[in-house]
């Protein structure tokens, strides 16, 4: 298997000795590949569409790395968990997970107004809007306009990153160890 180097790949995180590598690679406007690079040699790769995927994912990992969650997508991954089980539809392998998945999943979805430019404090007040109404409960304590905003920056991150990188190149994100 070639190195890290060998593909092109420029890091963006801030742990480089964790299990596994989250590699994006850059194959035109509109697709990428997400790669999974496990410390025991196992590698997985799927081609996504850019528009619909990325920045969603990109999004996950900024949510999860900040609040310093690991039960969200990229925290199962790290614990070994396949692409393949984190996209069963029918929900039967993450079974046991789906209670943390659900919520961080539940932070995901309106955090994509903080990228957009919303304020820190209108991204929480929508917050207790949502969860008040829709889910009948309270935000998580962790949902503070300190937390948005360092979501915004490591999102500013991601997001320039990605656009620096050039067709065939690759997109490196640490996962930090817990």
């Amino acid at each position: 298997m070639a190195s890290p180097g060998d593909w092109g790949a420029r890091a963006v995180g801030r742990d480089t000795s964790n299990d596994v590598r989250i590699r994006f690679r850059k194959i035109s406007d509109e697709r990428h590949a997400l790669e999974i690079d496990r410390e025991d040699g196992r590698r997985e790769a799927v081609e996504c569409e850019t528009r619909s995927y990325l920045l969603h994912d990109l999004l996950h990992y900024a949510v999860e790395t900040e609040a310093k969650l690991d039960g969200g997508f990229w925290g199962n991954l790290e614990k070994g968990r396949t692409l393949e089980q984190m996209n069963d539809r029918t929900g039967k392998s993450m079974q046991a997970e789906s209670a943390e998945m659900g919520l961080i999943e539940g932070v995901v979805g309106p955090m994509s107004g903080a990228v957009k430019g919303l304020s820190a404090a209108d991204v929480v007040a929508g917050f207790a809007r949502y969860y008040a109404e829709a889910m009948e409960s309270r935000v998580p304590d962790w949902v503070t306009e300190e937390f948005v905003l360092a979501v915004q920056k490591r999102m500013r991150e991601l997001q320039g990153a990605w656009k620096a990188t050039p067709f065939g190149s690759i997109m490196e994100l640490d996962w930090p160890r817990r």
